[in-house]
């Protein structure tokens, strides 16, 4: 993620920022310079003082990444051990032996589902957790006096 956006409007707890996607976007208030990415909501935790046009530090918080990390990287691995162990049940009610490329097929296709459907979810607009303006990196009124227009 970029950490680096401008801010472009408010609503009551909710910022919206235009990520700048690169260090010379910082003196580039022109709002139709190719350079910005799509606008994208933001929360303000810490309260600061914001304007239209000032250029913020955007972080994520903690327990977000905690929750995707758990997600991502945690719940394939414990579906692939369940797809393993789940096999041998499940050959014993139909009356059949799992062999060993059955519990290799059974792991395969518990993590391809598993991926899949996190895939699915975090490709979609569902944001489960928005981002944190951390700081202030360049007042509106510096940015004012630059000779671009304004954000």
């Amino acid at each position: 993620m970029r950490d680096r956006a401008c801010v472009i409007n408010f609503e009551k707890d909710v910022v919206w920022v235009t990520p700048l996607l690169s260090d010379t976007c910082i003196n580039c208030n022109h709002p139709t310079c190719a350079k910005r990415g799509s606008p994208f909501q933001a929360t303000n935790p810490n309260k600061l003082a914001l304007k239209c046009g000032d250029i913020v530090k955007i972080g994520v918080s903690r327990k977000a990444q905690l929750l995707q990390a758990l997600i991502a990287l945690l719940l394939p691995i414990l579906s692939a051990v369940g797809g393993y162990f789940i096999v041998e049940p499940i050959a014993n009610f139909t009356g059949k032996t799992a062999t060993e490329g059955i519990k290799a097929a059974s792991v395969l296709l518990c993590l391809g589902i598993t991926t899949g459907i996190i895939t699915i979810i975090t490709r979609s607009k569902l944001n489960l957790a928005k981002p944190v303006i951390v700081s202030v990196i360049k007042d509106a009124e510096e940015t004012r006096q630059s000779p671009s227009p304004k954000c």
